[in-house]
Parts: C-alpha cells; sequence; structure tokens
C-alpha cells in the first residue's frame, strides 16, 4: 500500500497527540499504567543470509542454478502501535516493503480493549466470521455484560488493468459491526449481533465494469444456556442476511421484502435484495464416564454474508458423537455419526446425500504399550429428481477405511526405543445409475498400507532410525506397488551447539494398467535420496546451518524421465 503525505501527516500527528495524552495522564493517575497492558517500547527481528547452489541432469532445472537472498526483518511496537520493515534482497529479485499494509494498535485497561487498524474478529458463524477491516474495533466487558464495536474498510477499490496477474475488480466497501450481551463464553450467555456492508458506488467512477455494488445487513441471536454444572449444555445461533445484488437496482417498500420497517434507517430494499437465513443448534451431555454431542445445521439456498467469504448454502446436516471411557480413562471408544443432503428447496435435478460414520477405540494398554485403531465409512449418494433427460445420471459412492496403529515405547536406563507399526484398508465402490447410461458399470479401487518404524535414542546425544512402507492399489485394469525404506541418523555434539543428521531412502514404484490392444504396460522407477545437515548454534540468538540433498530417478522398466538432482544450501540466522 502507498501512502500519501497527508496519511503520513494524520498518522504522525495522532502519535504525537497520543504520547502528548499519555503523559498527561502518567502524571495525574500514574495506577492507570498498572492497570493496563499497554506496552511502552519495544523491539525485535531477524537477520538472515542464505546462499545455495542447484544443478539437475536429466530434466529442465526447477530453480536458479545459483541464488543468494538476504532478509531483515524489524518489528516494533510504541505505546501499543506496533508495526515493522522488512527487507528483501535476492539475485533473482530485490525489493523494500513496508509493513503499513498491515499496521495494528492495541491497547487494554481492566475491561476496556481498544484497537485500531486491521482486525480480524469474529462476532457469529454466518454474520462476521473472517472479514478482516481496517479501522476501529472496541470491547467492553464490565462484570457479565458484552459491548463490541467494530468499523472500517474492509476492502480498497481494484480498477481493471491489464497486468499479469491482476485479480478482478472490487469496489470499495465500508462495514460495521456491533455485538451487545450478557454472559460468558464458557458459562450460559445471550448475545445479539448486527453487520452490515456497502460497497462504494463512486469508488469505480468511470470504469466499464461487468460487476455491481452489493449491500448486506445480517442479525444474529446467539445464546448458551448449561445445566448441572455444565453437564448439559445447549446452544444456537441463527443469523437472518438482507442482501442486495446491485445496488443500482430500483428500490421497492418493506411491504415487498419480509423484513422489520424498523431497518429503513439502516438499509433500503431493492428489487435485487433478498432474503436468507442460516443457523445451528447443539446440545452436549458430560458425565464421568460417557458424553454425547447432537447438532444440527440447516444454511437456505442463497444465503450470502459479505462478513465470512464464501458460504456453502443449501445444505441441511444432522450429527451425533458419543463417546465411552472405561477402565479408568485407559480405553476411549468415540464415534461420530453424520447425514446432510441439499436441494432444500427441490428446485434442482439432482439431489446429493452424504451419510458418514466412524469409529475410534483409543487403548492404553501399559505405560509403554499403547493401540489405535478407527474405522470410517463414507455414503454419497446423488439421486435424479426427475425423469427428464437432462436431469443426468444417480451415483452412488461407498468408502471404507480402517486403520491399525501400535505403539511401544521401550525406556531402559537411557536408552529410548520407540516401536510403532500402521495397517490399513481403504475400499471405494462407484457405482452409475440410469437406463441408457453407458456408464453403468461398478467402478471399484482397493488399497492396503502398511508401515514400521523403530528409532533408538543413546545417552551420547546419538539417534538411529528407521522407516519401512508399503502400498498397493487394485482398481479397474490398475495396479499400482510402493516400497520405501528410509534410514536415518542424528548426532548432538558440544552441549547440544552442534548438530549432525544424515537420511537416506530408496522407494520403488511398480505400475501395471491395460492397454487398448488388451497387452499389459508394465512401468518401474526407482528413487534414491539423500540429506546431510549440519546446524551448528554459536549463541542463543545466531545460527549457522549447511544441507546438501540429492535425488536420483531411474527408470528400470517402461517410459519416465531419469535425472539427478543436487543441491546444496548455506544459512545464517540472527535474532535479536
Amino acid at each position: 500500500m502507498r501512502w500519501t503525505n497527508i496519511q503520513l501527516c494524520k498518522i504522525f500527528i495522532f502519535l504525537w497527540l497520543w504520547v502528548g495524552i499519555s503523559d498527561v495522564l502518567l502524571a495525574q493517575e500514574s495506577s492507570f499504567w498498572r492497570n493496563n497492558d499497554i506496552e511502552t517500547f519495544s523491539t525485535g527481528g531477524s537477520l538472515s543470509f542464505t546462499a545455495s547452489a542447484y544443478t539437475v541432469d536429466g530434466i529442465e532445472n526447477r530453480r536458479a542454478p545459483g541464488m543468494i537472498q538476504t532478509n531483515a526483518n524489524l518489528n516494533f511496537t510504541v505505546l501499543g502501535l506496533s508495526s515493522g520493515i522488512g527487507i528483501n534482497y535476492s539475485t533473482d529479485e530485490s525489493g523494500l516493503r513496508q509493513n503499513m499494509n498491515t499496521f495494528h494498535y492495541n491497547a487494554g485497561w481492566r475491561w476496556l480493549v481498544l484497537q485500531v487498524g486491521d482486525m480480524n474478529t469474529r462476532f457469529s458463524s454466518y454474520g462476521l466470521s473472517g472479514a478482516t477491516v481496517r479501522g476501529g474495533y472496541i470491547r467492553a466487558t464490565p462484570g457479565d455484560f458484552l459491548v463490541e464495536l467494530i468499523g472500517g474498510r474492509s476492502k480498497r477499490a481494484v480498477r481493471p488493468s491489464i497486468e499479469t496477474g491482476f485479480r478482478e475488480p472490487a469496489f470499495e466497501q465500508w462495514s460495521y459491526g456491533a455485538k451487545v450481551g450478557y454472559g460468558r463464553s464458557r458459562r450460559s450467555y445471550f448475545f445479539l449481533s448486527s453487520f452490515y456492508s456497502r460497497d462504494s458506488r463512486t469508488s469505480l467512477n468511470g470504469t466499464n465494469l461487468d460487476i455491481d455494488p452489493r449491500e448486506n445487513l445480517t442479525l444474529t441471536p446467539d445464546f448458551q444456556v448449561r445445566f448441572w454444572d455444565g453437564r448439559i449444555t445447549i446452544a444456537s445461533e441463527a443469523t437472518a442476511s438482507v442482501f442486495t445484488n446491485n445496488l443500482n437496482s430500483s428500490t421497492i417498500s418493506f411491504d415487498d421484502l419480509p423484513i422489520p420497517g424498523f431497518l429503513g434507517a439502516f438499509y433500503t430494499p431493492r428489487s435485487s435484495s433478498r432474503i436468507n437465513y442460516a443457523g445451528n443448534a447443539n446440545i452436549d451431555f458430560v458425565f464421568d464416564m460417557f458424553s454425547l454431542g447432537m447438532g444440527y445445521e440447516r444454511i437456505q439456498p442463497g444465503f450470502e454474508s459479505l462478513g465470512s467469504g464464501r458460504i456453502r448454502d443449501d445444505i441441511e446436516k444432522v450429527s451425533m458423537s458419543p463417546t465411552i471411557r472405561f477402565l479408568d480413562n485407559r480405553v476411549s471408544v468415540s464415534t461420530n455419526i453424520s447425514h446432510s443432503r441439499d436441494n432444500l428447496l427441490g428446485n434442482r435435478f439432482q439431489t446429493q446425500q452424504n451419510t458418514g460414520a466412524g469409529a475410534n477405540i483409543q487403548y492404553t494398554i501399559s505405560e509403554n504399550l499403547s493401540l489405535n485403531t478407527s474405522y470410517n465409512l463414507i455414503l454419497n449418494r446423488v439421486k435424479p429428481d426427475s425423469d427428464d433427460d437432462f436431469a443426468g445420471f444417480g451415483q452412488t459412492q461407498t468408502s471404507h477405511n480402517l486403520m491399525l496403529m501400535p505403539n511401544l515405547v521401550i525406556m531402559a536406563e537411557e536408552i529410548t526405543h520407540n516401536i510403532s507399526i500402521t495397517a490399513g484398508y481403504l475400499t471405494i465402490a462407484s457405482k452409475f445409475d440410469g437406463e441408457g447410461s453407458e456408464l453403468q458399470d461398478e467402478f471399484l479401487s482397493q488399497s492396503y498400507t502398511g508401515g514400521a518404524s523403530y528409532s533408538i535414542t543413546l545417552p551420547s546425544g546419538l539417534t538411529l532410525s528407521k522407516n519401512s512402507t508399503y502400498m498397493r492399489n487394485d482398481s479397474d485394469d490398475l495396479e499400482i506397488n510402493n516400497y520405501g525404506l528410509n534410514l536415518g541418523a542424528s548426532y548432538a555434539l558440544f552441549d547440544r551447539t552442534l548438530t549432525l543428521s544424515l537420511n537416506s531412502g530408496l522407494s520403488m514404484n511398480r505400475t501395471e494398467r491395460a492397454g487398448f490392444d488388451g497387452e499389459t504396460i508394465s512401468t518401474r522407477l526407482q528413487q534414491i535420496n539423500g540429506a546431510s545437515t549440519a546446524s551448528y548454534r554459536l549463541t542463543s540468538n545466531d545460527t549457522f546451518s549447511l544441507n546438501i540433498r540429492t535425488r536420483n530417478n531411474r527408470v528400470l522398466e517402461g517410459s519416465g524421465r531419469a535425472f539427478t538432482e543436487l543441491e546444496g544450501r548455506f544459512q545464517y540466522q540472527r535474532r535479536f
């Protein structure tokens, strides 16, 4: 962002006034400075220098053969005003960047918080949730009461351009929000929030655009009630969103739009205005050995909110997640079941239904041995809602995923052994429906995975590790087999100020698929990886590191690209 002289003068005048007011307050009431969290002055940052070299044989270069890069970052805080400067120089590209694009001022005193700058706060799930506002923010929490106010610019104007990588044009947008209520998030509460956002139609005068200025107003009641010392919790929130797609459209009366008339002081309904709803409700039961959570969410088709970015609309979801614990919490069994669907108004050609069910079992057999296993089922169903040829064909996809993961840790005096095993099975079956469809055949894919790892840590600072993996996939006319083996070692010297590590790996990939003439086409690839790293901590703030990496890819059978890569990098970093 570029700052004009007038804007810079305003910033310096603001800082000068703030320092003057702070001096007066300090002279009159020194207890203010003892009861706030304003940081008077602090600095920090880092400096790094990196030199790298790269060469490859057999394929085109993936990066420059050589590069030198320097980074310097300085962050500072003056009376709560945080900013910074960053400098980046490299042989590929150099530049100077001022971090005023994300300046932020924060000051707090007891139950009052004031912020100026770039803020990303959340009032509700569907109203203000994720939008960045550059302006001011106030949060007051006297006792159990809550008042939050926010306002500023949420988007800057972006004019059309023919430059490479140009994003879509956009109007300047200003947003405002308020939230009031009583209670605390970990107890019972009731909040009411509203968010208003409007594009500035005059921000792109003199340009011919295919976009229209928009306006949005949301209202969200949000509550939570807890019973029996938190054993039962009921929570819900619902958002009503009035959205105008084009501020240039003609105005209409409130009788033509089902919204309260008192909103006329804030919102003018137009022919392109629509009102929609989104909400959720949850209930949780928590007991000593058992807990249960149930939830419901519904987002109406066409729901939009300028405070939440993109929201998937036209969806209804029901979920349930019970958990049981026994044997002094050594065994935990948690499950989750959910079902969702779209086409809530029944005006689309197809309806998609998703059902998911999963279970996870964690068993701590002893202090050294544990077992974790999980199972997940996913069922997706696309069903045509019409016999019309344009409705398309139905599809059903079923997926089963089973994982088993035991882990053993053996501690003998000053030596530690860690052994873990992983085994998994995944199957995906797809079926296309519809008379006359050429895609009625079922598609089946099955995958088997396995892995084993072992590491040992010695008191001398030496750590050795070994890891092996296997994966096999069988699907229609295709078979894939992958094998992998990795060895690693690291050693800490000189009171752990110098760390040396070495890693090497071998992987094999074999693919067999059916060709058009019925013959089997086989491909076998081999890849060897190696990496070594040396890191030395000169002081608590200074670090040197040297890294060398190599990769060799060979084609043993069939088609493919054989190549060899070699890369080296030296880096020095200082923090202050």
